[in-house]
């Protein structure tokens, strides 16, 4: 069995809107159960974590750096294992990622079809939920604090979006 280390990045989106703060999760195509989670991927030769964060947001979502405004001083990290098995070798794949917090100042998600089948704003209640892991709901709860994101918000579900990516709306 091999070993192998992966860094990613990603970023936690926010938007305030009328009924409060709003989160963005995408539920990933690139595992094997469904799975709700933040826009994140693999940082780049050269690319610091900030920029591979901004980039792979901009790639999963169409949300550029001129839809986001990044919050200071918020960066949470994120550790875990899994295996990955190519019918030849079973391989140990160690990966950390680097989450930053950012305010979208548009809703219009553009997803990539080849990473994210669905996406949500949801209110902090509702993404609580549909994160699986301990850790990242830790790390969402940590970028509310930051945001100013509080449970006194209202958190109804009625008002959350839940989109299906348009068919023919294909990246290059």
């Amino acid at each position: 069995m091999r070993n192998r280390r992966d860094f990613s990045a990603g970023v936690i989106v926010f938007h305030r809107s009328a009924d409060g703060c709003q989160f963005l999760l995408l539920r990933s195509r690139l595992t094997r159960r469904p799975l709700w989670e933040f826009p994140k991927g693999g940082v780049a030769g050269g690319e610091t974590l900030e920029e591979a964060a901004l980039r792979e947001l901009e790639e999963e979502t169409g949300l550029a750096g001129e839809h986001v405004r990044l919050v200071p001083d918020f960066v949470h990290t994120e550790d875990y294992r899994f295996f990955a098995d190519d019918g030849r070798s079973r391989t140990l794949i160690r990966k950390q990622v680097t989450y930053f917090l950012a305010e979208s100042l548009q809703t219009e998600i553009r997803l990539s079809p080849d990473e994210a089948s669905r996406f949500a704003w949801l209110p902090l209640a509702e993404a609580r939920r549909k994160l699986r892991y301990a850790a990242r709901r830790a790390m969402l709860e940590a970028a509310a604090q930051a945001a100013g994101c509080t449970e006194a918000q209202r958190e109804t579900s009625s008002r959350s979006r839940d989109a299906r990516m348009p068919l023919g709306k294909r990246r290059a």
